[in-house]
């Protein structure tokens, strides 16, 4: 009895310390939010911060999956762009508010994820990402030729941006606000990744024909995950408009994509918070550093290969080793 109740022991303990250290977290993202919310007073930074934690949504929404199933999904920039399209289309054509608009793209880009994930995720590996990249060339395209998109000057010069009482033309509004979205956001991909289905995309990731053969609908968990993911970048597009102010075609090139993946590499797609580090990198690192985009380009192509040589997990994987030898240090001593 003892033998047989001890795993079921062991795993309770260790949910139980998961469950304390994710609610550790949330607790310390919320003390880093009211510290920055109240402690900067500069409208740049703020606004900077509150496109930082827009754009750190869409690079989770990317390592869905990337760290989730193990796809590179290149064409994920069409569903950001629809979210920001959504919002601008919404306010400037139909005279509705702004939350209408980010619910509007959040399930428009859920129908579409469900359509084009059927017909693209029985491909794999180079295969899905070249077909996904050519999807998000159609969706530009479509874009600079729709009457109701602004064509290729784009959308701009938006009524009150708002969710509910929130003024987002406030920049400390705006960060509290995507600063809250975040960490809502985390929450739930926290829960999904100890669920059912998150064991289900684990054991996918892995060994795809493996967890084929032990009953589980590697297709449809695939297709669950875009599902997932869709919206998220969806959202992200939403909430990164207060910021640009302005929407056009080049919100769905591909190299927004690209952005969130490097995001997601740097901080470590293993770690659930490892895009967010990433992103908070990628976005104010160079307005300190007053990179232009040439000059960008370089230091995190750079970058990107010495964090991929040194530690593929990312830099996560890199502060663990750290941490590993300094005890190890200490305990020699």
């Amino acid at each position: 009895m003892k033998q047989s109740s001890s795993p079921a022991l062991l795993a309770q303990a260790t949910s139980g310390t998961s469950s304390m250290q994710q609610l550790a977290l949330i607790g310390l993202g919320a003390a880093l939010i009211l510290a920055i919310g109240i402690g900067i007073d500069s409208p740049f930074l703020l606004n900077l911060a509150g496109y930082t934690c827009g754009f750190a949504i869409f690079a989770l929404s990317v390592n869905i999956m990337l760290g989730g199933i193990g796809e590179v999904p290149l064409g994920h920039c069409m569903f950001f762009g629809i979210g920001n399209y959504a919002p601008a289309i919404v306010m400037q054509h139909a005279g509705l508010p702004f939350e209408i608009g980010i619910l509007a793209g959040m399930v428009v880009c859920g129908l579409l994820a469900v359509l084009i994930g059927a017909l693209t995720l029985r491909l794999t590996g180079a295969y899905f990402s070249i077909v996904s990249w050519g999807l998000s060339g159609v969706a530009m395209v479509t874009a600079l030729n729709l009457e109701i998109t602004g064509g290729p000057l784009g959308l701009f010069g938006f009524t009150r941006m708002a969710i509910g009482p929130f003024d987002l033309s406030d920049p400390r509004v705006y960060f509290i606000a995507t600063a809250i979205i975040l960490l809502l956001t985390l929450i739930v991909l926290a829960h999904i990744r100890s669920s059912r289905f998150g064991n289900a995309l684990e054991s996918t990731r892995q060994e795809r024909h493996l967890a084929q053969s032990l009953g589980i609908n590697v297709f449809r968990e695939r297709l669950k995950a875009l599902v997932l993911s869709a919206p998220i970048a969806a959202l992200a597009g939403s909430l990164c408009l207060p910021y640009t102010q302005i929407v056009t075609p080049e919100v769905m090139s591909v190299l927004r994509t690209v952005d969130a993946l490097l995001a997601a590499l740097i901080g470590g797609t293993a770690l659930l918070f490892g895009p967010v580090i990433g992103a908070v990198i990628f976005t104010i690192l160079p307005q300190f550093l007053h990179f232009d985009a040439n000059v960008k380009v370089l230091v995190f192509s750079v970058l990107i290969i010495v964090v991929m040589v040194v530690s593929p997990g990312g830099l996560h994987q890199l502060f663990k080793r750290m941490t590993a030898r300094f005890a190890q240090g200490g305990q020699g001593r």
